[in-house]
């Protein structure tokens, strides 16, 4: 346990605090670096804007503060809440702790906070359970796996993992808790997006199992011939 709680504060004051540091500084700037007047002028909202597209199915609102935090995660997993800190500043003035939800005349719209709701805070966290933990960890499935072709195989069904977990846990539950608010034209996307990994994956185990016959029947073949060989 000692071991394990000096090796988080060492990660803690080196590569979750470097981040850190690198998100607030991305969120002050803009690409000329002057001070950005809001958020959503500055480097790092550009930079995550366009990932924010791909988590609307999935949260069911175009945020970058979550598609930023969701990049951050790749690097250790504990940056997603650092990161978030970060673009949610004073996020826990706004909560009613006991009930877990924002506070009515808090203030959120003139904050610029992207509220959310339960069932997409879950989805969330789900996602960024199931996709690649971070670069360590893909580090290591490199050195075990030791082809390219297979670490970015296993990259892309975490990912996929992932955005289909959350996808499922954010509809259903929307549809179950608040189903006039279910964006149709995200879902469908969304669901698209399933369909074609699915289909993905399926193709890939169909044309797996094919190439594995052929070679375990050429073996075969050969063993044969051997034997004959060796009979006269």
């Amino acid at each position: 346990m000692c071991s394990r709680g000096w090796a988080y504060i060492v990660k803690a004051a080196t590569i979750i605090l470097l981040c850190n540091m690198a998100v607030q500084l991305m969120q002050t700037f803009t690409w000329t670096f002057a001070v950005a007047e809001t958020a959503d002028q500055s480097i790092l909202a550009s930079i995550a804007s366009p990932f924010a597209y791909l988590l609307v199915p999935i949260v069911g609102v175009l945020s970058w503060q979550l598609a930023a935090a969701a990049v951050t995660g790749f690097i250790a997993k504990e940056n997603v809440v650092g990161t978030l800190a970060v673009c949610f500043v004073g996020l826990e003035n706004l909560i009613d702790t006991e009930e877990l939800a924002l506070m009515e005349g808090a203030g959120v719209e003139a904050a610029g906070i992207m509220a959310i709701t339960k069932v997409a805070a879950l989805a969330y966290l789900m996602f960024n359970l199931y996709t690649p933990p971070c670069f360590a960890a893909i580090g290591a499935m490199n050195s075990e796996m030791k082809s390219g072709k297979w670490v970015w195989a296993g990259i892309g069904l975490q990912l996929a993992v992932g955005f289909t977990v959350a996808y499922l846990v954010y509809t259903v539950g929307t549809l179950f808790t608040a189903p006039a608010t279910l964006n149709v034209g995200a879902a469908l996307a969304g669901l698209a997006a399933v369909a074609v990994m699915v289909a993905i994956v399926v193709m890939l185990i169909v044309r797996t199992n094919k190439k594995l016959r052929s070679e375990y029947a050429l073996d075969g073949k050969k063993r044969e011939y051997a034997a004959s060989i060796s009979e006269k």
